[in-house]
């Protein structure tokens, strides 16, 4: 069956955004993703405008903060990860974030995987081609529909060793997803070996959000759901402790967007600002099932 080469609507929006911060926010920068805007192409341009032009308004400045503050919250455990010996980097529904990480000093000797849909996967690997980025040799790819097939299963077909822990980075995913759906995934990543790490972005109910927080709902939702990716999760802390922990994952952290950076990045001149939204969550697989 042909794959139309068509990357997701809102992982589109997400590297616009990370691509947008360094030309439209002040210094300090969240995160810098020098590589997104080169991958983007013609098709993040108008994109890009949007922020330049709109810059000010909660709704861009709001992605553009979660997705840089998700990003550098990653990276940050990805290399306490690396720090403890963990040598695998997966993940699921990666953007272009592989490139610039396995061009890293800390990438040396780190495999990278990353598993993504097919029509994002190979949209996103032509466009790396077509914009002359170096994909360093340490990084595979796996095609798959996260809603039937196995993560674990075809990051192993990949590449991935299954008897050593894997740092795992699910960004921008869990808010798609429905509670059976998420415990059929989650049950698969637990299979990964004990001592890997699991990093995910998820979105807390309406009675944990203030005022501006559900203006960007009310305007964000509606695209993601135009674009046939609707949100279809919330949870409260507690809610997604219990979750992974029903899984064999111990939450090790659990930050709000302003916890989650050093808080000397939120010392601004321009109009980023964290919100309550999204809260980022770093669990591990412990040792004894």
């Amino acid at each position: 069956m042909a794959v139309d080469l068509q990357s997701s609507r809102t992982a589109l929006l997400s590297a616009a955004a990370r691509a947008a911060h360094l030309t439209v926010d002040d210094e300090p920068f969240l995160f810098r993703d020098t590589v997104a805007e080169r991958v983007l192409g013609s098709t993040g341009v108008e994109m890009i405008r949007y922020h330049r032009q709109r810059g000010g308004h909660p709704i861009p400045a709001n992605t553009r903060v979660t997705a840089t503050v998700r990003s550098r919250f990653a990276e940050t455990a990805l290399r306490e990860a690396v720090d403890r010996g963990v040598d695998q980097y997966l993940l699921v529904g990666g953007g272009a974030r592989h490139v610039r990480r396995a061009r890293s000093e800390l990438a040396r000797g780190l495999l990278v995987v990353e598993v993504d849909h097919p029509g994002t996967q190979r949209w996103k690997r032509q466009r790396l081609s077509e914009s002359g980025v170096d994909v360093p040799g340490t990084v595979r790819y796996a095609e798959l529909d996260l809603t039937l097939d196995s993560v674990f299963d075809r990051a192993v077909e990949a590449g991935l060793d299954p008897s050593r822990p894997v740092f795992v980075s699910w960004l921008g995913g869990v808010p798609y997803f429905g509670r059976s759906e998420l415990d059929r995934i989650l049950a698969d990543l637990a299979r990964t070996c004990p001592g890997s790490e699991l990093v995910a972005d998820y979105r807390v109910p309406p009675r944990g959000r203030d005022t501006r927080d559900e203006l960007y709902v009310r305007a964000v939702s509606v695209v993601a759901s135009e674009g046939g990716e609707p949100w279809r999760s919330t949870f409260p802390p507690d809610g997604v402790v219990a979750l992974l922990g029903s899984h064999g994952f111990a939450v090790v952290a659990d930050h709000s967007e302003r916890a989650a950076v050093p808080a000397d990045l939120w010392e601004r001149r321009d109009e980023l600002v964290p919100g309550g939204l999204v809260r980022l969550v770093h669990a591990r697989r412990g040792v004894d099932r």
